[in-house]
Parts: structure tokens; C-alpha cells; sequence
């Protein structure tokens, strides 16, 4: 069974609010995430074409454990997923759980393993509903075999969202850097990524010029902020090894 994407983005949030009242810290991530901070440009969305999903994914914490299984499957009635257990004892932290409608709720806790790590240590405060912007943004990012349809979520997020910091509705580029400047690895499969989504945004049509434009100038400053950015010994040094030797996660060795 299938949901409308906004039929569910409505589920996350009503299960971010309800779940804040019970001690647990969830945030929204991925498509879902993507929906709720675009707002201008939401038609866009439609336009390319976002297929209907059943499930939801959070980002929480692994210390609200025992909160989140009270509140998921007492209070609500959800299953657990019985290979979580399994998951858990090679160190993946993560929780699953399935509705008797079809849905499912995903929540990775305290770091996003996948193609590459990202940590969420502290920055799960920094924004509300969702996880932060420019954490959005390097979810898409960090995807070694990425997909159209995350292609699609940075090139809407680029447009309707300018670069900076101080505000959560800025891509905050200086973190990005900071992030890409230490992790050789991380670095090469986002900004092989940037010129794919750089790519296919010059493809399609259903973006008009001044659309168009935003995402080239927005991924050309990201860019040129990564080039010059100062880069650690340990980056350098892998660097120096490039494509040579295996830069990435495999996510179904991670999580199978």
C-alpha cells in the first residue's frame, strides 16, 4: 500500500509533535523533509514527477530508545521490526516499526550510516521538524549511487533555498565545507554528485530560467567554497590514494 506525499508529510508531523510530548526527539528526514521546507516552489515537486511512498524516516537518538518503543508500540500499536534486534548487535542503531495501514516508520539514531556517516550528535536541536537544512542537503549528498529522485530533492531545495548561515532556511555552506574538508571520501562522492544534479537540472524542462540559473550559481559557490576551502592532513593523504581504493560504504553490506 502507498501513501500521497502529503498525507504523510501531515502523519510526520502530528508523530514529531506527539512524540516531543512523550521525551522522545524525532525529525524528519528525507523526501518528507524536503516537502516541509519547500514551500514556494512545492508545485515543482508535482512537476517532476515525486512518486507516493509508505513509509516515514526520523533521525533520534539512541538514548530515548525505551521512550520511543513505549510510544510507538503501546501507545500507537505499531510493530517492531524483528531484524532491528539483529541490526543492533553489529552496532546499527536503528528502530523500525509497521502499522497495521501499511506504513512504516524508519528511525536512524544518532548518525546516518549509509554511503557515508554523518554524526547528529547536538544537531538535532538545531531545527524542527526536520533535521537541519544543510543536514538535508548532505543526506542527498552523501549517496554514492544516487537516484533521480534525490537528484530532484537538491535541485528544489537549491532553488528555493539560498546559501549562508545564521538562518535554518540557509544552506549553511560553511558547515558543508567544514565537513567535506576532513573526509576525502565524503568529499569526492558529494561533489561528484553536485555536478550530477548540476547536470540533469540543465535537462529539464519543467524548469523555467531564473530556476535554472539558482541551481548552477548556487552549486558553482558550493563548489568553489570546497575547492579553496584549507584541507586536513588525513584528507590530503587519502587524497594522494583517490579512486584506487574503495571510498564509500556499500549501504546493503551496512544495513543487510
Amino acid at each position: 500500500m502507498t501513501f500521497e506525499p502529503e498525507d504523510l508529510l501531515a502523519t510526520a508531523h502530528q508523530l514529531v509533535d506527539l512524540a516531543k510530548n512523550r521525551g522522545v526527539t524525532l525529525r524528519i528526514l528525507g523526501h518528507l523533509a524536503v516537502r516541509t521546507h519547500v514551500q514556494e516552489n512545492r508545485e515543482l515537486i508535482d512537476a517532476l514527477e515525486r512518486k507516493p511512498t509508505h513509509d516515514i524516516d526520523f533521525l533520534g537518538y539512541s538514548s530515548e530508545t525505551s521512550k520511543a518503543n513505549r510510544f510507538f508500540i503501546d501507545e500507537l500499536g505499531y510493530k517492531p521490526d524483528p531484524m532491528v534486534a539483529y541490526s543492533q548487535e553489529f552496532g546499527l542503531k536503528r528502530l523500525i516499526y509497521h502499522h497495521d495501514n501499511g506504513l512504516m516508520v524508519e528511525i536512524f539514531q544518532d548518525d546516518l550510516v549509509m554511503s557515508h556517516t554523518i554524526h547528529f550528535k547536538k544537531r538535532l536541536e538545531l531545527d524542527s521538524p526536520t533535521i537541519s537544512l544543510v543536514d538535508l542537503v548532505l543526506s542527498k549528498l552523501q549517496i554514492h549511487e544516487i537516484n533521480e529522485k534525490d537528484i530532484q530533492d537538491i535541485i528544489v531545495l537549491l532553488i528555493e533555498h539560498d546559501l549562508g548561515s545564521g538562518d535554518k532556511e540557509l544552506i549553511d555552506v560553511d558547515y558543508m565545507v567544514k565537513r567535506f574538508s576532513d573526509d576525502w571520501g565524503f568529499y569526492y562522492t558529494a561533489t561528484t554528485n553536485l555536478k550530477k544534479v548540476l547536470h540533469f537540472a540543465k535537462q529539464y524542462e519543467v524548469l523555467n530560467g531564473g530556476q535554472r540559473l539558482a541551481v548552477e550559481d548556487r552549486i558553482g559557490a558550493i563548489l568553489e567554497a570546497i575547492e579553496h576551502a584549507p584541507k586536513s592532513i588525513k584528507w590530503k593523504l587519502r587524497a594522494k590514494v583517490g579512486t584506487r581504493k574503495k571510498w564509500y560504504q556499500d549501504v546493503r553490506e551496512v544495513w543487510d
